[in-house]
């Protein structure tokens, strides 16, 4: 990419009137994501229509310039970040929403807010399912860049699976319609699932049509202390042999337990030191609720289990849960964090590995989706003792090795991006490895799009450290 190329490329933008700014402070905004790792694009356009998105590729690929397209940077792999400089592709204006009651569906803008998008499906009785942690922030399309999932995956799934059609531009401006929002479409090559996951580097996404459900009549919460780790792993197996099926099913460990009653002491639980957490959400109809509510709490009840229907109660015990990421920054100003999957038959002989790579100065507090073995584990350092930073990394290698070695997976929601590349040839051979690149390859023939993400484990070397005097509107 020539800075001539560049000017060029810039004169054509004015020309056509899309709109694009290289002041330093929306530069700055567009650089990072929420792992902050600061890349400078050299242009950030914000695209209005699926006009501008064409447009702006097609220039792209003609002089070879970098483009990385972003909604809110709400990722925690650096997917949104511009490694390579050039074109930052602000989709965050493409906020469409558009209900559509009888064929349960809707049809959005892969800028609208997953939030808003759940909130305008309750006013036809309605319910968009997943619902990551950043749903108040995070866009649609980088929920589907990244396959997020969220607190009710267990239920209802991820977003791959809430998915019924997508639009998307490939490097040279051509559009494609994946899929149709019908609920049977068996035409062909299922063109819709390679994009879901594929970080922008296959195409942008301008448009996608998101399967919605019932919105529940009730909810009912039961939430358990078992007094060790080791108890909240055998608690766990026993709600997954049940035929309960929760809405949400969430655990923390007892570090970050402990954490968390240390920051927020007006949380009052009986429950002793030492003690985890297990979380469940029901929803449904209300008889279904409160049956499968009593249910969990007999079946966990040598772990002081409380219940209740009562949404200000409900959302008491959900204030625990919301606080472990802040509280756990007792242990240390600084971490690093993954969120391996695991198979519940490897749960407590992984957990056991993870906490022996602790040590003085280390820690290592984890929660996580249980309901889908979705677990967020976590180095937590001091930033000013000399090499915590890289011993962390070090230990992340080996827990991350760990997961895979036990069958499990190196992220289940968060995606590769850059941060996680490096593990790649951990999880697939390099067959596997080829395969996806040939598809990169044949979609994205010079290579512009998201470059040096997934595939490529080496793809960004000489890594800056993470800005730490950055607040972003989602801390």
């Amino acid at each position: 990419m020539s800075a001539e190329n560049l000017r060029i490329a810039f004169e054509k933008f004015k020309a056509l009137g899309i709109d694009f700014s290289t002041d330093e402070e929306k530069l700055f905004c567009a650089s990072l994501d929420h792992m902050r790792y600061s890349f400078m694009p050299d242009v950030c356009v914000y695209a209005h229509s699926e006009n501008d998105i064409a447009r702006v590729l097609e220039i792209a690929n003609e002089y070879g310039i970098p483009i990385t397209p972003r909604g809110s940077g709400t990722g925690c792999a650096g997917g949104a970040v511009p490694v390579q400089k050039g074109i930052v592709l602000d989709l965050s204006a493409l906020n469409t929403i558009e209900i559509y009651p009888e064929e349960r569906a809707a049809r959005v803008g892969a800028g609208a807010i997953t939030a808003d998008i759940d909130k305008e499906a309750a006013k036809f009785g309605l319910m968009y399912a997943p619902d990551p942690s950043s749903h108040k922030y995070s866009s649609i399309g980088g929920n589907v860049a990244c396959n997020a999932g969220g607190l009710r995956a267990a239920k209802y799934g991820s977003t791959r699976d809430n998915v019924l059609a997508i639009t998307a531009f490939l490097a040279d401006g051509t559009k494609l319609q994946c899929g149709r929002p019908l609920k049977k479409f068996a035409v062909g090559l299922n063109l819709r699932d390679i994009f879901i996951g594929s970080e922008g580097t296959l195409g942008i996404i301008s448009e996608v049509w998101l399967k919605l459900v019932p919105r529940p009549e009730s909810r009912s919460a039961v939430v358990a202390f078992p007094k060790s780790d080791e108890d909240a792993y055998e608690a766990i197996g026993k709600v997954l042999r049940s035929k309960l099926t929760p809405a949400v099913f969430e655990f923390m460990d007892a570090e970050t337990f402990n954490c968390v009653r240390k920051k927020n002491p007006n949380i009052k639980v009986s429950a002793s030191n030492g003690s985890a957490v297990l979380l469940l959400e029901f929803d449904g109809v209300v008889s279904q609720v409160e049956k499968d509510a009593q249910v969990a709490k007999e079946l966990l009840q040598e772990y002081s289990p409380m219940a209740s229907k009562e949404i200000e109660e409900i959302e008491g015990y959900w204030q625990i849960r919301r606080t472990a990421s802040q509280g756990m920054y007792l242990l240390g100003d600084s971490k690093i964090s993954q969120d391996i999957v695991l198979p519940y038959a490897s749960l407590a002989e992984y957990m056991r590995y993870y906490k022996s790579l602790g040590e003085e100065g280390i820690h290592t507090p984890v929660f996580g989706h249980s309901g889908d073995g979705n677990y967020h584990i976590h180095f937590i350092y001091t930033s000013t003792k000399e090499g915590a930073r890289e011993l962390a990394w070090q230990k992340m290698e080996l827990a991350v090795k760990k997961a895979i070695e036990l069958g499990g997976a190196l992220s289940g929601e968060h995606g590769i991006g850059f941060l996680k590349s490096k593990y790649m040839l951990l999880q697939h051979n390099l067959a596997e490895l080829e395969a996806m690149r040939a598809i990169k390859n044949a979609l994205d023939k010079k290579g512009i799009l998201n470059p040096c993400k997934i595939y490529y484990p080496d793809g960004v070397k000489n890594l800056p450290n993470p800005l730490t005097n950055v607040h972003l509107p989602w801390d």
